[in-house]
């Protein structure tokens, strides 16, 4: 463990994520660089962060918080739109937009990969993702539930809760965001 622990309140975000991580000095300085250089980070690198947190017995958790994470910190940047949308827009319509933004954002984390969103706008599909491909188990899928589950709450636009129904890291031909269909209501 680090001896700075009082360094590592000064960035409320990222503090939860170094403690599960283990605090190790190599991590805290790749967590700072890619904090400085968001831009800069290379694909490789983040496929070692998400293998690195894969080896945790809670890294579907992990992944699902950055997935809120993710889409908090891009929400923001909607603005005045999105909360008048939230606000004023029939249901139908918040759930359409909601679907729609989780899927530009998807397009960012996986630029290489198709990303569809499928099935009436109740469902996100993509094919050769790095979240699938870059653990073995497939827990960095969950960084995609978290994301979608956040863009839903932003719009307030909540119903069934998400999951990850079709996986490629499970043998599968694409993976699958989409409502659970036994009809559970996300609280």
């Amino acid at each position: 463990m680090p001896d700075d622990r009082d360094e590592l309140g000064l960035s409320n975000q990222s503090l939860n994520l170094r403690r599960r991580l283990g605090l190790s000095r190599v991590v805290l300085n790749q967590i700072r660089r890619y904090e400085a250089e968001r831009e800069d980070v290379t694909a490789d690198e983040v496929v070692s962060l998400f293998r690195l947190v894969a080896r945790r017995t809670d890294a579907a958790a992990i992944f699902e918080a950055a997935g809120h994470g993710i889409a908090r910190v891009s929400m923001r940047n909607q603005g005045f739109g999105r909360g008048i949308a939230a606000r004023l827009l029939p249901l139908r319509l918040r759930r359409w937009r909601a679907w729609k933004w989780s899927g530009r954002i998807a397009r960012r984390l996986c630029p290489d990969s198709p990303v569809r969103v499928a099935k009436g706008n109740r469902a996100l599909e993509i094919e050769g993702g790095l979240p699938a491909h870059a653990t073995d188990c497939g827990h960095g899928c969950a960084l995609l539930v978290g994301l979608i589950d956040e863009v839903l709450e932003q719009y307030r636009a909540t119903g069934p809760r998400i999951v990850h129904s079709r996986c490629e890291a499970r043998g599968e031909d694409l993976c699958v965001w989409a409502y659970d269909e036994t009809g559970t209501i996300a609280s």
